[in-house]
Formats: structure tokens, C-alpha cells, sequence
């Protein structure tokens, strides 16, 4: 049911703080997933509550900021509902698809799929940056959720971040070409340009990963010099060029000693596999979803030539690349990848 006018009139005379609590996001399939039958989102008001952290007004954030927001609740797997809060160092935000986005996006008051428009614009599919959002406001489907990139070189296939529906956590996902399709590309009003070059926008995922030395260029550079970022190594002041020189070459030998392996200053396999892996260890395994599973999918195509498509989904063939690496590295052939199995990625083996 929709709210009201009088209802609304009231509230505001009444001076209470509100927000439209958004009850349902549509499910997105992801790629190659047929649509499920379309939702439709009731609204229902809930006042704000006051949180260390929260905003006091519309913040203003670049690409980064947005990114880093919204891995916040995939780390943290934040289960999607229509009448829970979560809270964390960003705030309290309700825990469905526009919850999410007002996090991620750092507003004051959690916005659902009918209102999100009054602090964004619409743009063109074409000028989608990581950061901005696809939204659905109709009366069949509403939802709404963060773009990261594009799966394929057509850009038709979304990969985003997102609260998806009820009985699932936040996750990034990869949506079918039909259902990248059903939605507009939209664009925070106070979003801070100007972090096109840093590594928001740079692709990490490949199916290979090729060595490297002093005088490449190109995108596997770029990727390379993110990687080697995160990890708290200087690769440039101007973030990643896409140039192989001297500055990056140091940074690699400084990461190669830090993991154990040869100071060579060369990105071959194991620098690859070690830089690739990076991060939080959890046990997944066949069925588990996110950014671990991505990590694990990255690692294995350079420690194994594996050809993964990195879509943070687990797998038959993630599992038969896990197998077959343990098998390799004489680590017990599960197809789990536990504390053993990140260890020797992580180690560059």
C-alpha cells in the first residue's frame, strides 16, 4: 500500500523526522538467470534515529568512498530485510536495497526507490562510473543498487552491489543483459569527481594474468598497481598510470620480500597469486557468494591458468580449480578453500 497524503501531511506538521521505508526490492537475476516474476515495493514510514556516525547531512563522497561503503555490508553480510536496521561505522541504514544505496552514498535520511531521485540525476548507460546506481521505479518492480562495472565489453551486463531480497545477504553480483536492460543509470548530485584515475574504475578481474617486468603497459599494469596499493606499497602519485616504471618496480620487490618470495621486481605467478588473494580469509566453498570467492577465482588464473569467469559465485568449476590446485600444491584435494588453502595462495604458491 502506498502512504497516504493526509498521513504524510500529518507527520510533517507534527515536525517528526521521517523517512519512506522502501518493503521490497525486486530479486535480480544475475547472468544468465531467468527474471523471477516481478515484485512490487510497499512503503511504510519509521522515523530516523540518531547514531554516532550517522550523517547529519548529505555527505559528500567520491567513487572510492561509495565502493568502500557498500563492501562494508558484504564484508560484514548483512542480511537483506524491509524492517531491520543495521548499524555500523557508517551509520544505521534499514538493511533492503535503498537502505543500502543511502549507506552507500552517505545520506542523512535512508531514501527508498520512489524518493532516491531528489539527490540523484538521471544519465546515460553509456557514462555509468563505479558508484553510481541502477534504479527501478515501477509498478511492477522497484529496486535499486550500485554499479561497480561492466561483465562484458558490450556493457550489457552489470556487475553491482546490492541488497537483493529476502533469505540473502549483501552481495555483488553480475546481472543477465535482459535484466541490466529493465533499468535506468543514475548519478549521486554529491558525488566528488575527479577519481576517474584511481583504482575505482580499474578492472581487476581477468582470466589471465601474464608476467610482467619494467616497460609493460596496459591494463594488467594498472591492475597490478591497485593490487600492489592496497597492500600499502607505492606504485605512483598519480595512481595507477598503466606504466611499468622504476617507482612500481621497487614497490613489487618491497611486496615480494614481505610475502617470502624472490625480490625480483618481476610480477610473475606467484607475485600475481599472493597479491590476488589478498584480504580476509572464510571458508567458502560450492554455492558461497561474494568478494572472497572472488578473490579465490582471481588467484587461481594466476596460480593455475585456471580461465574462471570472476563472478564471485562458487561453483562446479571453482571447485574443480580449487581440487586441482591443492592437488597440486599437496594440500588435500577438498574443494574447500579453508585456512590451508589461503595460506598457500596468500604465499604466492
Amino acid at each position: 500500500m502506498r502512504v497516504s497524503r493526509s498521513i504524510r501531511n500529518r507527520i510533517r506538521t507534527a515536525g517528526v523526522a521521517t523517512v519512506l521505508t522502501g518493503l521490497l526490492c525486486a530479486g535480480s537475476p544475475v547472468a544468465g538467470a531467468q527474471a523471477s516474476a516481478p515484485s512490487s515495493e510497499a512503503t511504510g514510514i519509521q522515523a530516523e534515529v540518531g547514531v554516532a556516525g550517522h550523517p547529519t547531512s548529505d555527505l559528500k563522497l567520491t567513487r572510492t568512498d561509495i565502493l568502500t561503503r557498500a563492501q562494508s555490508w558484504i564484508d560484514e553480510r548483512v542480511p537483506y530485510s524491509q524492517s531491520k536496521w543495521h548499524t555500523n561505522q557508517y551509520g544505521r541504514y534499514r538493511q533492503d536495497c535503498s537502505g543500502y544505496v543511502s549507506m552507500a552514498w552517505g545520506l542523512k535520511n535512508v531514501r527508498w526507490t520512489g524518493n532516491i531521485m531528489e539527490v540523484a540525476t538521471r544519465i546515460s548507460k553509456s557514462k555509468l562510473l563505479p558508484g553510481d546506481a541502477l534504479w527501478v521505479h515501477g509498478s511492477s518492480v522497484q529496486h535499486i543498487a550500485i554499479f561497480v562495472r561492466w561483465a562484458d565489453s558490450a556493457k550489457t551486463q552489470a556487475v553491482v552491489r546490492e541488497e537483493y531480497r529476502t533469505g540473502t545477504v549483501a552481495a555483488q553480483r553480475t546481472w543477465s543483459a535482459s535484466w541490466t536492460s529493465k533499468f535506468t543509470a543514475i548519478r549521486y548530485k554529491n558525488v566528488i569527481e575527479g577519481d576517474a584515475k584511481t583504482c575505482a574504475v580499474v578492472n581487476e578481474n581477468h582470466k589471465s594474468y601474464t608476467q610482467l617486468a619494467e616497460g609493460a603497459k596496459g591494463e594488467l599494469v594498472k591492475a597490478a598497481q591497485c593490487l600492489l596499493a592496497g597492500a600499502g606499497f607505492n606504485t605512483g602519485a598519480d595512481g595507477p598510470s598503466g606504466t611499468f616504471d622504476a617507482t612500481m618496480t621497487s614497490a613489487v620487490k618491497q611486496y615480494q620480500t614481505k610475502v617470502g618470495l624472490p625480490s625480483n621486481g618481476t610480477v610473475d605467478s606467484h607475485t600475481w597469486t599472493a597479491l590476488l588473494s589478498r584480504g580476509s580469509t572464510p571458508m567458502v566453498q560450492d554455492g558461497s557468494t561474494g568478494s572472497a570467492v572472488s578473490r579465490v577465482q582471481r588467484s587461481l588464473n594466476a596460480a593455475t591458468n585456471a580461465g574462471l569467469d570472476v563472478d564471485g559465485q562458487f561453483g562446479p568449476k571453482t571447485t574443480t580449480a580449487v581440487k586441482n590446485y591443492q592437488s597440486s600444491r599437496k594440500l588435500g584435494s577438498d574443494g574447500i578453500v579453508g585456512p590451508n588453502t589461503w595460506a598457500a595462495l596468500q604465499a604466492g604458491k
